[in-house]
Formats: C-alpha cells, structure tokens, sequence
C-alpha cells in the first residue's frame, strides 16, 4: 500500500519513483507483483516498469537490485495476487444451481489433465488476462496448491524477464522514461 500511494503521488517524477523504491527495496518488489495482479481485469499498477527500475545497476542510475532475487520476489508476488481470483470462482460455485455445477464438473477431468499448463502458458504471458481462467478453476474446484505453484512459476518466469531487461537495458530505460511527456 505504502509503495502504490508512493508511486501514484510520484508517477510524473522519475526520481520520486526511485525514492520510493529505495525504502522498500526487495520488499518493493514482491509489493508490486502482489499490487498488479490482485484486481479482476483491470491492471491498475504497472510491475513491469517498476521491476524493470528495482534491477537497474548503481553505475547505470538504477538502485543497483540483484535481478534474479528482485523478479523472484515479484513473481512470488503476482502469483499470490492472481491466487486472490480463484476464490472468486469458489465463491461463485456456492451461487450456482446444481445443475449447472453438475455441468462444470465436466470440464474438471478436463482441467486436471491440461490445467497446469494453461496456467503456467497465462501467468508467464503479459498480454494475457489471467482472471479468464482463474475464475473458472475456482468454480471447478482445481487443486489449489497445483494452481498456486504453476501460477507462481510462471510469474516468476515473467518476471525475471522483466528484471534482466532492467538490467541489461537500464540507461535506455532511464532516458526513455525520461524524455516522455509527463
């Protein structure tokens, strides 16, 4: 919460984003991860700039983060947030009829058999709105635990990408952010 209002008040300064992120530092990362994934079709906080900003090294004018713990501890954090979806889908299996909770009973034989990998294949895409298959795993009742850790991996996959690209790529990011009009 504190990084979201900190950035939210500094998203026109670059240099106020950089500070709040220099308090929370690792824990800024799982903070967006967690803070970009837990609401329902609507990406309100961009992680992958922020994640991309945590990894840029000192003598590029970055905090200097390591990229691997910092996509680590964001992954670990969308995975968490999208997580929150699933319950979404429980919560609504309880106002469904019984007829119609007879029918998605069919499509878990269905999930069990491809539901790992059509998670993993959303969670480590960006373009991708994950909630389209949460809600419907929870509604089924999907082994939570298999869905977390396949969510969480794909995060993680994500965003390691994203951390690197801070990494290799950070001076070009500072004067792109830089050079828009804010």
């Amino acid at each position: 919460i504190i990084l979201y209002y900190g950035v939210k008040t500094s998203i026109i300064n670059l240099e106020g984003i950089k500070a709040s992120l220099i308090g929370m530092s690792y824990a800024g990362a799982f903070v967006s991860g967690l803070l970009a994934t837990s609401t329902l079709f609507l990406g309100i906080f961009p992680s992958y700039i922020i994640v991309a900003l945590l990894s840029i090294p000192l003598d590029a004018g970055g905090l200097g983060l390591n990229p691997l713990l910092v996509g680590a501890l964001a992954g670990l954090g969308a995975g968490f947030g999208q997580y929150l979806h699933y319950y979404v889908g429980v919560g609504g299996r309880h106002v469904l009829s019984e007829k119609r909770r007879e029918s998605l009973a069919k499509w878990r034989s269905r999930l069990e058999k491809y539901g790992l990998w059509l998670i993993l294949a959303f969670a480590m895409t960006p373009a991708t709105p994950d909630d389209l298959i949460w809600i419907p795993l929870g509604l089924v009742g999907y082994p939570k635990i298999k869905a977390l850790l396949a969510a969480i991996t794909g995060k993680i996959i994500l965003n390691l990408i994203y951390a690197y690209v801070g990494y290799l790529f950070g001076p070009s990011i500072i004067d792109l952010l830089e050079s828009l009009p804010l």
